[in-house]
């Protein structure tokens, strides 16, 4: 019986989706996209300030219909909307207001700031008449911050604005200490979740300090049901987008969607697609396995945390795009079982923009628009900001006293480009992905398959600054012709298939180029050209070894890890070449080999399969260090931690020690302790590093970007948090600005040390360490706001105390310089 239910629900998911495969979505956070009533924005209780980040800006609802042409002109199809329901204005326990729309007061009222329930109606209406839909962003997990217990004791948070109790019943029921209240058990009396692989935490306790509702108890999911129908029935919503999925019951959502009175019982082709924040590592799929039993749960869509995640580590990040391979072919699978909604970034995350170059954005963007799901623009996104919640609206907080509603914008006419390529192939749509090319070691190349019942295209990617090579294989017989139909940066030639339906193809930096697969067919012509070497596929090397080849070309090329601007001519004499690899110029790992030989025509050329070869090589100790336990409170010893308890001196360095394996570069750090209060992707939280490496053969630059601070030089920076990692080059940067991002190193978590391990490619491969010098500091980054914490004279719960705004964003820190 159990078997049966959930095959049916399965079936109700992928059958009633409708077309929202062919749909793209812009999603917006009302405060902060557009003005259009200014007699709303300020209620008269110090909850409106557009100079304060945490505070109301002033967008609203009238501001969104205002600006529907200039959405609708990117080929948008329609908009997911932060919460508009009436929510905590000041939460003065965290100095934070609900802005965003997350701490619901009442589920079934408009927030003042937003406007009315009509202007609500009209939205929706003109909307619909446009041909656009509308995605309420919706949470059933908790109300605002209004109680906690600290201590054991319960308090109730006397000073919120508006109220002190949310307005709606039976949600206003929140007094622990009234008997009769408790009984009724509205809320889980519990307090704030510690520890996130802990299911019964994270099922019933609070979530950041927001009261957690009791979704189990009946009367609860009678009033959760009924509130969001009201905005079917009044509004006409088409759908919603499920904030903190996972931490509620999957029982819950059963019924909440598919009970006789649920949600799908209001309106055919009824979106709802949920959030459940789980990433995967690199070639595991715990993540989707999770993500996928939601479809069972009643969701008929879900966002694709796993692929947003690749994205940043492979496109921004330059590690291998064998992970972004095993990701989207793993999509497959999931895509059977109902829709996945892709994006890059979101209101909860940094800006995907932040810290990159405009190309690499655009390389996502272009990306994202060729797999199977319905992608998402999140707002801003078309006029390159780089600030998580910045304000388009020129009054706004972020906005820099600038309107930012440019529809000449370079960006926003790229994404009406590749919104309109989409649009016009459907295998970006309904295609099933099968990948023909990857790297082993590092950015380059990720060429992949997309097939639907009407068409067949080829998608080639390169993620490195340089231009690559390779030998690409399929399936598709020999002399077939493909026919670019989209480019950025990429060739614009036509592709011929060779023997067993290979080509060969050189593929510029930082570009995608796709290509239809056409009914054309060529005559080739067989060379007789040969090469044979003595190097074996999957040789390991751990000293210099010659390669020896015999061959009848008269001209012979190497390219190693497919750079084609690094080919290495050879001299052929006698029919025979020589080449010899030194294993010390190479990271550890898989390295690839390809050999062009040309004869006495240019057209007569053939190259060889490519060839990998290992690299082994012996960790080799550089330099070790003890930092003073205890020291972590600021450069003048002033400096005091949030009063948040989450924070528990995470950012007091202990100890260094360096190394080297070849070139690539190994920084292990230890903490006085290690937590991860937030469920971070590295395995740390409440920490961030910020590593400055000085190459003494480079003049760099001095200033620490966004940390108040300057030293005498620095080449490198390795940014790296619980969630991400990033490393730099000086170029561009200086005190408001990190310069340009070259990679992603890679971060692990190993008994109490947090392991920073920096390929040398991208420290341009030196031969020896001697003479650099690292300056470790530590400090904290608030997602969220895209920033470091800030520091005022007295500490709060996010809030560092002992400094200002001007003081040097530096917790602890540490000099080294490596001597051998």
């Amino acid at each position: 019986m159990k078997k049966i239910s959930v095959i049916f629900i399965l079936f109700f998911s992928v059958m009633f989706l409708g077309n929202w495969q062919d749909k793209v979505l812009y999603f917006i956070m009302i405060d902060r996209f557009n003005d259009g009533n200014v007699s709303n924005n300020d209620q008269g209780m110090n909850e409106y300030n557009p100079y304060n980040g945490a505070k109301y800006s002033g967008g609203d609802l009238e501001g969104i219909l205002q600006k529907i042409d200039y959405i609708k002109g990117m080929g948008i199809d329609g908009i997911w909307i932060t919460p508009p329901v009436a929510n905590q204005w000041w939460d003065p326990w965290v100095h934070y207001g609900g802005y965003h729309g997350y701490w619901a007061r009442d589920f079934t009222k408009v927030d003042e700031h937003f406007g009315n329930l009509e202007i609500y109606k009209k939205l929706s209406k003109e909307l619909h008449k446009n041909g656009m839909v509308l995605i309420q962003d919706i949470v059933v997990n908790h109300v605002g911050n209004y109680f906690r217990f600290k201590n054991g004791k319960f308090e109730i948070n006397t000073k919120s604005v508006p109220t002190n109790a949310p307005t709606q019943y039976p949600f206003n029921l929140n007094n622990y200490d009234i008997p009769d209240v408790r009984k009724k058990s509205i809320y889980h009396w519990t307090p704030d979740i510690n520890n996130f692989a802990d299911p019964n935490q994270r099922l019933n306790y609070q979530l950041s300090g927001l009261d957690d509702l009791n979704t189990e108890n009946l009367e609860v999911r009678k009033a959760l049901k009924e509130s969001y129908k009201y905005w079917i029935k009044q509004v006409g919503v088409d759908g919603f987008r499920v904030d903190t999925a996972m931490y509620v019951p999957k029982g819950f959502w059963k019924d909440f969607f598919l009970s006789k009175d649920g949600i799908y019982s209001q309106k055919d082709n009824f979106i709802s697609f949920g959030e459940v924040w789980l990433t995967s590592k690199p070639f595991d799929d715990s993540a989707e396995k999770e993500i996928e039993t939601y479809f069972e749960a009643g969701f008929n869509a879900m966002l694709d945390f796993p692929l947003n995640e690749e994205i940043k580590r492979v496109i921004k990040g330059g590690q291998p795009t064998k992970y972004l391979a095993y990701r989207i072919e793993r999509r497959n699978k999931m895509l059977e079982k109902g829709l996945l909604v892709t994006f890059i970034d979101n209101h909860d995350m940094e800006r995907f923009a932040k810290g990159t170059t405009p190309i690499v954005t655009k390389l996502a963007l272009a990306f994202l628009m060729t797999l199977p799901g319905m992608p998402v623009i999140y707002y801003g996104t078309e006029q390159y900001f780089e600030e998580t919640r910045a304000s388009m609206f020129e009054k706004g907080w972020g906005s820099k006293n600038k309107n930012h509603f440019n529809p000449e914008s370079d960006m926003y006419k790229f994404i009406s480009q590749i919104i309109s390529f989409r649009k016009s192939y459907t295998a970006t749509r309904y295609g099933k992905v099968k990948v023909l090319s990857f790297e082993e070691s590092g950015a380059g190349i990720l060429a992949y398959l997309l097939k639907d019942d009407k068409e067949e295209l080829v998608v080639i990617l390169n993620t490195s600054n340089d231009t690559k090579i390779t030998k690409i294989k399929t399936s598709l017989s020999e002399g077939m012709v493909l026919v670019p139909v989209f480019n950025l940066n990429g060739k614009t030639t036509k592709l011929i298939t060779k023997k067993d339906g290979e080509f060969v193809v050189t593929i510029p930096g930082r570009s995608i180029t796709v290509y239809k697969i056409s009914d054309e067919k060529r005559v080739i012509k067989k060379s007789n050209l040969f090469v044979k070497t003595n190097l074996k596929d999957g040789m390991i090397i751990k000293d210099k070894f010659t390669i020896k080849g015999k061959t009848n070309a008269k001209y012979v090329y190497i390219y190693i890890d497919r750079k084609y601007d690094n080919k290495i001519k050879l001299n052929v004499k006698n029919n025979q070449f020589t080449y010899v690899v030194d294993p010390l110029r190479f990271d550890p790992g898989k390295h690839t080999l390809l050999i062009k030989a040309r004869g006495k025509s240019i057209k007569n050329v053939i190259y060889t399969e490519e060839t990998n070869f290992l690299v082994e090589l012996e960790v080799k100790d550089l330099a070790f260090s003890i930092d003073p336990k205890g020291d972590d409170n600021g450069p003048n010893g002033t400096y005091v931690y949030p009063t948040d308890p989450t924070f528990k001196r995470q950012m007091d360095i202990l100890a260094v020690k360096v190394q080297s394996i070849g070139p690539t570069l190994v920084i292990s750090i230890k903490p006085k302790e290690i937590t991860k209060s937030w469920n971070p992707i590295n395995g740390f939280d409440h920490v961030t590093y910020q590593i400055f490496l000085d190459d003494p053969s480079k003049v760099g630059t001095t200033y620490l970007p966004f940390q108040n601070y300057k030293i005498k030089d620095w080449d490198y920076e390795i940014f790296v948090t619980g969630w991400s990692s990033a490393l730099y080059s000086s170029k561009g940067a200086n005190k408001n600005k990190f310069g340009m991002q070259i990679g992603s190193p890679e971060v692990i978590v190993d008994d109490g040390w947090i392991k920073i391990i920096v390929k040398g490619d991208n420290l341009g491969n030196p031969k020896s360490y001697s003479g650099w010098k690292i300056y470790l500091t530590s400090w904290d980054y608030d997602g969220i706001s895209s920033r470091f914490r800030p520091i005022e004279s007295e500490p709060k719960a996010y809030i560092f105390g002992g400094g200002n705004e001007n003081a040097a964003y530096i917790m602890d820190d540490l000099w080294i310089e490596i001597r051998k």
